[in-house]
């Protein structure tokens, strides 16, 4: 029997003995220490367990700043942005920490658009120069055009963990090559395309670097309007390659349900953003995050970039369902 299999025995113990033994006490009182035992569930990758528990634990205290709060973080991380958001907000209004709550919001709002809602963020985390373009994005809101329901164009699949494979993409006049990287947030564009500045709107500096948009960011056939973005501007000489390339984040595609074909280095998006819940294939659990992005495999959370896992998403065609918290593997 392996540790795993032993942790999970006892940790069913603990939650037979929170179910079935506390006789006498208010539910409340039962589901005190829910959060903790599900939040260590997902850790271990019990998903269905923990997810449970998240939702006994805000049921059974629905006026409990910190079941509200760890349920909404769940749900956000599994791709269901807007009604973790709802929660997160009841935290706050329930009493919750302003300041982590806004720290947990703060990345939601941005990948659902709701630049509103962000730009009157309490306790926000933002800095000077992200609030003035958030600011500046309330009245120039992201668009997406697209020509048809999909839109295919080639794409590099890579193995060496550095990313999910590289793409063509056209920002202002020019094109450049960029890294999809599940680490990453929004555009990022180093060197000597950051310092050229061609079709972006700045904003002003802070301690990652230049904050700004992408007013035309062109994806083969696909157009997205007002992207975030962030130039880092290497002026030394002897800055490595690595770092002079331009990286974009899962973030920016994951509303477009791409699917990802390593054998024919074909990347396909979806203007709905979703895909037949019956598709076939095998469904695997992910996580998206402030930790980045994770897969369930062996019941274990590993991160794309880990060696198996970026071979796995190199080798195999797979679709990032983010809406419903899986990746669907061919």
């Amino acid at each position: 029997m392996t540790t795993m299999h032993r942790t999970t025995g006892a940790t069913r113990l603990v939650m037979l003995a929170i179910l079935f033994g506390m006789a006498g006490r208010s539910a409340a009182a039962q589901w005190s220490g829910g959060v903790g035992l599900a939040d260590s569930l997902l850790a271990m990758g019990r998903v269905a367990s923990a997810e449970s528990l998240y939702y006994a634990a805000s049921s059974a205290r629905p006026r409990d700043a910190a079941a509200r709060a760890a349920l909404g973080r769940y749900l956000a991380s599994r791709g269901a942005l807007r009604i973790g958001a709802v929660l997160l907000e009841e935290a706050r209004l329930f009493g919750g920490d302003t300041a982590r709550i806004a720290r947990s919001l703060a990345p939601i709002y941005l990948s659902l658009g709701d630049y509103r809602s962000l730009a009157t963020l309490p306790a926000s985390p933002l800095s000077p120069a992200e609030q003035k373009r958030v600011r500046w994005l309330v009245s120039h809101p992201s668009v997406l055009e697209f020509p048809d329901s999909a839109a295919t164009l080639a794409y590099h699949s890579i193995v060496d963990g550095s990313g999910i494979g590289v793409l063509s993409l056209g920002i202002g006049d020019h094109r450049v090559d960029a890294l999809i990287d599940p680490r990453a947030s929004g555009v990022i564009v180093r060197g000597r395309a950051a310092r050229r500045r061609d079709g972006l709107h700045t904003f002003g500096d802070d301690s990652s670097g230049v904050v700004a948009v992408v007013h035309e960011l062109h994806i083969g056939d696909v157009t997205l309007g007002n992207v975030p973005a962030r130039l880092i501007i290497d002026s030394a000489r002897g800055t490595p390659r690595s770092r002079q390339v331009t990286v974009i984040g899962l973030d920016v595609l994951q509303r477009l349900a791409p699917t990802f074909n390593p054998t024919t280095q074909m990347l396909t998006l979806r203007r709905s953003g979703q895909i037949a819940q019956v598709v076939s294939g095998t469904r695997t659990p992910m996580l998206l995050d402030e930790q980045g992005f994770r897969v369930l495999v062996d019941d274990h959370w590993v991160r794309a970039g880990s060696g198996a896992t970026a071979k796995l998403l190199a080798t195999r065609p797979w679709t990032l369902d983010a809406k419903r918290g899986a990746i669907v593997l061919q």
